[in-house]
């Protein structure tokens, strides 16, 4: 049996999805009622949870769980103010408190997401698992990514000194219908770059590419995400760090000449329009993936064009909707 926390969030969504359709037991765990008719549909219990309660905890089944997947977590979207401990709370003593209940349980292995930004900083591309964290001590995410540093160092911790498997991915930016499609910034919400360049390819309205457009990041679908984490679930000798993206970077002139083509007609063409007087500030980053590919056999399967059709059918059926 997997146990999953963090499981109405939106990678816990798509991830509980993806085992079910392997034919994984799987016990769903998070602190919104609001999806138990989605766990429903697809035969898993769910059981309420909030990390920072030892009660909740005792909820928890003590046998026949063989891997734990650690989702739980406070993202910066949802805090307004920087300078609470809810960060600590949740995210470090809420990833010792499921570790501590797994180490006496007696699991076999706990898998942990961090965060893409403990890396972002460094300056050499692509990122690698041994050029390890390089992270900013200033800024909207300092406190956020402080707290994911320490859970990842308590789930290596245990993983030492108690054998307690455990497997730590650095996802990339993930795109998917069903996440947060923005952020927060001086009291006032901020959609998406991908959310905008869809509503207005969508709507046939000009794209807009930005300063010199050369600045290349990374991203990958949810699917794809999801599908890395079952891999290490199911196997044998995972253990440690893997980074796990698209393994190439992308400028926003690609995304934008994708997000025409797909939604553009001979009719409808979606229009493309350089600005090169407007600042891009757009982050380099891509992650170097072999580690992944060498151990865990996993690569992305979905192209940029892949994820725009699939996502839009998602918006269409609206299973994974926030």
């Amino acid at each position: 049996m997997i146990l999953v926390t963090g499981a109405t969030g939106f990678v816990g969504r798509y991830l509980v999805d993806h085992l079910v359709k392997q034919g994984e037991a799987v016990i769903a765990c998070g602190r919104s009622d609001k999806y138990a008719s989605f766990f429903q549909d697809l035969g898993v219990p769910f059981v309420h949870l909030d990390v920072t309660s030892p009660a909740d905890i005792e909820k928890l089944p003590r046998k026949g769980v063989d891997a734990c997947v650690h989702l739980a977590a406070l993202i910066p979207a949802m805090v307004t103010d920087m300078t609470t401990d809810a960060f600590l709370k949740v995210n470090t003593l809420g990833t010792l408190h499921v570790l501590e209940h797994c180490r006496k349980s007696g699991v076999k292995r706990f898998l942990y997401s961090t965060t893409l930004f403990e890396g972002m900083e460094h300056k050499t591309q692509p990122i690698t698992e041994t050029m390890g964290r390089s992270y900013a001590l200033v800024g909207g995410h300092a406190a956020y990514v402080i707290s994911k540093v320490a859970a990842a160092d308590y789930v290596e911790h245990y993983s030492q000194e108690y054998g307690l498997r455990g497997i730590i991915f650095r996802f990339t930016g993930l795109l998917g219908f069903g996440r947060q499609e923005g952020f927060l910034a001086g009291g006032s919400f901020h959609p998406s770059a991908f959310e905008l360049f869809y509503r207005a390819a969508k709507a046939g309205k000009p794209l807009e590419v930005w300063g010199r457009h050369d600045a290349r990041r990374d991203s990958l679908y949810v699917k794809d995400a999801v599908h890395a984490i079952y891999l290490a679930i199911k196997s044998e000798t995972a253990r440690g760090l893997y980074l796990i993206g698209s393994g190439e970077g992308r400028t926003v002139e690609d995304d934008v000449k994708d997000f025409a083509a797909v939604f553009g007609t001979s009719a409808r063409p979606v229009p493309i329009v350089y600005r090169p007087d407007i600042e891009d500030n757009t982050r380099v980053y891509y992650f170097d993936i072999s580690r992944a590919r060498r151990e865990l056999g996993w690569e992305p399967t979905f192209s940029y064009r892949d994820i725009l059709r699939d996502y839009d059918s998602e918006v269409q059926a609206g299973r994974f909707r926030l």
